[in-house]
This record gives structure tokens, C-alpha cells and sequence, in this order.
């Protein structure tokens, strides 16, 4: 597995490979899509990871893996369809904008779910993201 992720929250407990990457979510995202793009990972969780609602986030953290031999995995061009989404989401916001004294949340929310994910994967669970169609029919 491999982290990446602009949070020191995660940096500081990530006890797997995990790439600092130091900007926006943005940046975040578009290292998600290189990897996810070049056929070197897969998506390990959905990139907006809780809700669209989150995107204002100022930290992000994306869980890549090693891409399974395993048949039944959602292909590379609709991975990259969900990172692309999140991109185009994202591209809108202001992060600059945010309010200082609310970061410390921010980092703690991002954190938390990069935790819940992690716990999942302990446990043998996979968080397969949602089919395009599901996932729009998740954030209305």
C-alpha cells in the first residue's frame, strides 16, 4: 500500500509507505492520478473519502495499492474517472480561503478517516469505490 497525503497528522502515524506531499489537495490528487494512471496502483478507497461536502478540506489523503491479479476490480480508466471527478470538484475551491483556526478540525476529520480506512484494511475489508452511477446517486 502506499499513502499519499498533505496531512502531518497522517504523516506522523502512517506506519506504511506513505509520500509527504506538501500543497493543496489538489496536489494530492493529481500524484493519485499519475499513479493510478500509469497502471503502477489502484485505488484502495474512494478518493473523497466521507462526502463531497468534505472536498473543502484542506488535507487529503488518498490509500493506493498494488493492483490485485484478481479479477472483478473496477478498471483503470473508471479509477481514473473518479479522481478526475474529484479534480473537477476540487479545481473550484478556494483552499487559501479557509479560516486558519479551522485546520486543526480539518487535519483531525481527514485523519480520522484515513484511521477507519486503515482499520478496514486490517480486517481484511476492501473499500471498493462506488460505480460512477452509485456515487452520483450517493452525494444528492
Amino acid at each position: 500500500m502506499l499513502v499519499l497525503s498533505n496531512n502531518p497528522q497522517v504523516w506522523d502515524s502512517c506506519q506504511i509507505d506513505c509520500e509527504r506531499i506538501e500543497g493543496t489537495p489538489l496536489e494530492v490528487l493529481y500524484r493519485a492520478l499519475d499513479l493510478v494512471g500509469s497502471g503502477e496502483y489502484s485505488l484502495f478507497a474512494h478518493p473523497v473519502a466521507g462526502n463531497e461536502r468534505l472536498l473543502r478540506n484542506p488535507y487529503r489523503t488518498v490509500i493506493l495499492t498494488q493492483p490485485p491479479a484478481a479479477r472483478g476490480r473496477i478498471p483503470q480508466d473508471r479509477q481514473t474517472a473518479f479522481i478526475d471527478r474529484a479534480l473537477n470538484k476540487a479545481e473550484d475551491i478556494e483552499y487559501g480561503e479557509i479560516p486558519a483556526g479551522t485546520h486543526a478540525d480539518y487535519a483531525t476529520v481527514d485523519f480520522e478517516l484515513f484511521k477507519t480506512t486503515m482499520n478496514s484494511a486490517e480486517n481484511g475489508e476492501r473499500q471498493e469505490p462506488l460505480p460512477l452511477r452509485q456515487q452520483k446517486l450517493k452525494t444528492r
